[in-house]
């Protein structure tokens, strides 16, 4: 084993009755290592087994205290670590291991799992739900809700055998894992395994299209190397994939560009201005000119609208070819890149012309947001804000606490970057898998959005999303505040916080314009418009009864004060 990777911890990770705790321990006699059982230090630090904090505190307060522990366990020299269950659930807590810890995950089969803790006098409060199917649902519920975080672990290890089988098999892959960086090393490559390259979420996810695979694999990690690329590609196209990239992300991420199949490459230039049909004409031509055919890939690199444009392109070639999409923004790491809807703007109506066209997969890596600016973090940054308000209070929660370190370009905090990312990216997996189609709770995700699209086309889409969006949350904030339907404080707690960031609380624009853009809203039924009101953090409501009277009082919470625009006019100014 090369001398890196026996410096780091081991941790062991895996649902119920994997048996971590009576692996971990005689892993850690066979390494000469202290163990550390993170149920164990919970109930050593605070006086409670798990179980006591489950039923009487409930899981979001058991998995703080989890957490907290979790850092008291990394800290420890050379441990084995036995980690809780669902310890992994929280992203940072998996930056924490991924840090220091070669992660190993026993898996078996649920049959086994539940044999197993038949025999254990442990308390299990997360295995008695209430409804039917008993400890084989809940079970069922964990490894689904659970296996994205296992799956990206280091080493995947059967824990079906006896213990010293299971031990026996964790050494042996840690020594090919060893061995693998130790020649990465040896050999100069620009990462040396774990240390560097990590997927961090790793999801096998429904794809809800009559057309295409069933299923769409989506990765998030950080310095994803070639070979990880290359795993998550295989099978995605039955010949030489088409990449089209964005050129300043293919300038500022050679290294990516590199792991990806180089010999049909398009570059465009993004932007919200070329997201048009006639953009899409000419991919399509190229596409034809270069022979690709109808299973060939198409992979998109770069922000929201470049996955927009390649998306709507790739729907249509002969009447769909895969897709891949490889965010390189924050926007489109957090929200774009996940849902499987593309589509391209008219000259009066944002998105209106595009498809319903999931994706193959998904490959997002957060070490490409080290090369862009604060304010394009920051547009992506408000459709995280957004999916908090949405859905996610310990997401809201953390970007009030840290979202302002994630933010810095000088120090920035990735661990709270990447947590804030895939917090977003998840709560739209979950919305997606419910309603693919939009048809009812997918409709949220519009919070912020009917009047942030009619800003962007009221700007002539100079206006960039992710400012569009905050004032429309803003707007609708205002609406909710006046209806009574918001809890009080709510419109104060999310100025306090778009504000600590540093968003524009204003901007001056024609209100005639914008209302003629609402009208052109494709989320529009029988001429009555859609809204997404906040009432909590963590809770929206849909209504469609929004009168004119609101909407003018709407825009005047976002108008400059004093500044107001007549009707007509046509003045922009940010405040």
């Amino acid at each position: 084993m090369s001398e890196a990777a026996a410096r780091r911890l081991v941790a062991l990770v895996g649902l119920p009755g994997s048996g971590k705790t009576y692996v971990g321990r005689q892993l850690a006699e066979r390494l000469g290592r202290p163990f550390v059982d993170l149920d164990e230090l919970v109930e050593s630090r605070s006086g409670r087994a798990p179980a006591s904090w489950l039923e009487a505190e409930g899981e979001p307060r058991f998995r703080e205290v989890e957490s907290e522990a979790l850092a008291e366990a990394v800290a420890t020299p050379d441990a084995v670590i036995a980690t809780g269950g669902g310890s992994i659930i929280d992203p940072l807590n998996r930056w924490a291991l991924a840090e220091a810890a070669t992660v190993v995950w026993l898996d078996a089969a649920d049959e086994m799992l539940l044999e197993r803790l038949s025999r254990s006098s442990v308390s299990r409060p997360l295995l008695r739900t209430p409804g039917s199917g008993g400890p084989a649902a809940a079970l069922a519920g964990l490894r689904h809700a659970r296996e994205p975080f296992y799956r990206a672990a280091d080493v995947h290890v059967d824990a079906g055998p006896p213990v010293d089988a299971v031990v026996a098999e964790i050494l042996e892959r840690l020594e090919e894992l060893g061995a693998t960086q130790a020649r990465a090393a040896a050999g100069g490559a620009a990462t040396s395994g774990p240390s560097s390259t990590r997927r961090l979420f790793d999801a096998i996810v429904p794809r809800h299209h009559p057309n295409g695979p069933a299923h769409a694999r989506v990765v998030i990690g950080r310095d994803l190397d070639a070979a990880t690329y290359r795993s998550v590609l295989a099978g995605a196209s039955t010949g030489e994939p088409l990449v089209v990239a964005d050129a300043r992300a293919a300038t500022a991420l050679p290294a990516l560009i590199a792991a990806l199949p180089g010999a049909r490459r398009i570059d465009v230039r993004a932007g919200e201005q070329m997201k048009r049909l006639r953009s899409v004409e000419r991919l399509l031509e190229s596409a034809a000119s270069l022979g690709l055919e109808r299973g060939d890939a198409w992979i998109a690199v770069g922000g929201g609208t470049t996955g927009d444009l390649v998306g709507t392109a790739a729907s249509l070639y002969h009447r769909g070819a895969p897709l891949v999409h490889v965010p390189t923004t924050w926007l489109a790491q957090a929200d774009s890149s996940i849902g499987g809807k593309a589509a391209v703007d008219l000259s009066h109506a944002k998105n209106a012309a595009g498809a319903f066209w999931p994706p193959v997969a998904v490959i997002a890596d957060v070490a490409s947001l080290r090369t862009l600016p604060r304010a394009r973090l920051l547009h992506g940054m408000a459709e995280s804000l957004k999916a908090g308000l949405i859905g996610d209070p310990w997401l809201w929660s953390l970007i009030e606490r840290r979202g302002a370190a994630a933010l810095d370009t000088a120090a920035p905090d990735e661990a709270a970057r990447y947590a804030i990312v895939e917090r977003a990216a998840r709560l739209k997996l979950g919305i997606v898998e419910r309603d693919p189609y939009e048809r009812g709770e997918r409709r949220s995700l519009n919070l912020g959005h009917t009047l942030g699209h009619a800003l962007e086309v009221e700007s002539g889409y100079a206006l960039p999303h992710g400012q569009a969006v905050i004032l429309g949350l803003r707007a609708v904030a205002a609406i909710a505040v006046a209806r009574g339907v918001a809890v009080s404080g709510l419109a104060d707690r999310i100025d306090a916080l778009v504000s600590s960031l540093g968003y524009p609380m204003h901007r001056q624009f024609d209100p005639v314009a914008v209302r003629a853009a609402l009208g052109s809203d494709k989320k529009r039924v029988a001429g009555r418009g859609r809204w997404i009101l906040p009432v909590d953090v963590g809770e929206v409501r849909e209504v469609d009864d929004v009168t004119e009277a609101e909407v003018e009082d709407a825009l005047r919470t976002i108008t400059p004060a004093g500044m107001q625009t007549p009707a007509g006019t046509r003045t922009r100014a940010a405040a």
